[in-house]
């Protein structure tokens, strides 16, 4: 059954996907008793699924206005309490997991600070800045045009996430909050408040400063229409950038598709163009040097892949709308302000190290692509590096490449490989037996 899924999840605490289950309960209330229904986890299984079958139907509406044609992008779909509710139960979790992907990565790279105060562009209710909260908020600040998203994500930050409280909050919201992730501290619980505000009309931002500001799936719906798009992107978050404190965090979430993943990666040079003094990329790539899928071709995009098997009723409500959820993907970037003088690599030139480790046949970077099999019977993956794009390559069944872990890389993998045989084309490599490869940083799952 669902509720013995779900309670069977949430006695998990030790990563986000737990943590979400913990959150589970609590969405489900939100999203059904707003409307006056009797709380979902008090239904019996077949009422569960009759109302993961409608609310699935909305989610089918919701996701093809996203996603396909667009035209809710950018919308007050937030109005329609059919569409925030599918948002809750399905697009909430898919936000969180993202988010908490993304911080979990910039933790596994050493350069994940400590969040006092959060800034949450376009939060809507709240999913970028619940994961956020986990590593140990004092202060959020959630901004949207939707005052219905806004109410949603301020009672949500403050009820309950244990089983036991579970079961009270179909009666009353409780003055508990998020759960923070093991060796986290809190003083007391985070001070959450919000404001209704148009991110296209406004004049200014919150004067900050602030550890954090996130933006998750609301940049790609600012002008969405308007050839001017990306010089008001990034006005807008120019002023993000200089509301960051000194070592803040400026972290953009997007959806994967290309329509709405080349625009984040533009963003992204832009804002390393523009503050080059004072701005450096932390992740996901290997720096701040221009992005080379943009030069790549107008049907090349690039964006991190998470596994993940969600639990019910989130993998029904995908059945229900025709979608496939087994993994979490997003195309994201992290950006670090440091006021201080810093040495920070210009956005034109090409790093002479790196030009030397090509020349010595050696790759350093990020795995991007799934592996890719050729008629050749070769193993490849597309190579991120700090001069461009390269490729690697290892025969299918290969003894040294399999005792190096070759076969076993994921995307968003970073990795060292020395040694290599140098193929047909540029930047073509291929795995020897005196090839070597070692792991830098293997990237996070659900």
């Amino acid at each position: 059954m669902i509720q013995a899924l779900y309670e069977d999840k949430a006695s998990e605490t030790t990563n986000p996907k737990s943590f979400l289950a913990s959150l589970y309960s609590s969405l489900l209330y939100i999203a059904f008793g707003r409307k006056g229904k009797k709380h979902f986890l008090e239904e019996d299984v077949h009422k569960q699924t009759e109302a993961a079958r409608t609310t699935g139907h909305a989610l089918q509406q919701l996701q093809r206005g996203l996603t396909g044609e667009r035209r809710f992008a950018g919308e007050a779909y937030f109005s329609n309490p059919d569409f925030l509710s599918a948002y809750l139960l399905y697009y909430w979790p898919v936000s969180f997991m993202q988010t908490s992907l993304a911080l979990l990565e910039l933790k596994a790279r050493g350069r994940l600070g400590r969040f006092e105060s959060i800034l949450d562009l376009g939060a809507g209710p709240g999913p970028a800045s619940a994961a956020a909260v986990m590593y140990g908020a004092e202060r959020v600040l959630l901004l949207d045009r939707s005052e219905e998203a806004l109410q949603q994500a301020l009672a949500l930050l403050s009820i309950p996430t244990t089983k036991s409280a579970a079961a009270a909050a179909t009666t009353a919201l409780a003055s508990t909050t998020i759960p923070v992730l093991p060796g986290v501290s809190l003083k007391a619980p985070p001070a959450v408040s919000s404001h209704v505000t148009d991110l296209e009309t406004v004049d200014t931002l919150p004067e900050g400063p602030f550890d954090l500001i996130i933006a998750c799936h609301s940049a790609n719906e600012l002008w969405k229409q308007d050839p001017q798009a990306l010089d008001k992107r990034i006005r807008l978050f120019g002023q993000a950038v200089e509301r960051l404190s000194e070592g803040g965090i400026l972290l953009v979430i997007e959806p994967s598709a290309l329509a709405t993943s080349r625009p984040a990666l533009a963003l992204r040079n832009r804002l390393l163009q523009v503050f080059s003094d004072s701005l450096h990329c932390l992740a996901p790539c290997p720096g701040s040097h221009p992005c080379p899928i943009l030069a790549a071709g107008e049907g090349r995009s690039c964006h991190s892949t998470w596994a993940w098997d969600p639990y019910e009723p989130i993998a029904a409500l995908a059945t229900a709308a025709g979608l496939d959820r087994d993994s979490v993907k997003a195309t994201w970037f992290a950006l670090q302000r440091t006021i201080a003088t810093h040495p920070t690599q210009d956005m034109g030139k090409t790093p002479a190290e790196s030009e030397d480790n090509l020349r010595y046949h050696q790759l350093t970077g990020r795995v991007i692509s799934e592996p890719m099999l050729n008629k050749a019977g070769r193993l490849r993956y597309i190579i991120c590096t700090a001069t461009g794009l390269a490729t690697i390559s290892a025969k299918t069944g290969d003894s040294a490449a399999e005792t190096a872990g070759f076969f076993s890389l994921h995307r968003g993998d970073m990795i060292e490989a020395a040694h290599l045989e140098r193929r047909e084309g540029e930047r073509n490599f291929g795995f020897v037996a005196e090839s070597t490869l070692s792991m830098s940083m293997k990237a996070p799952q659900a």
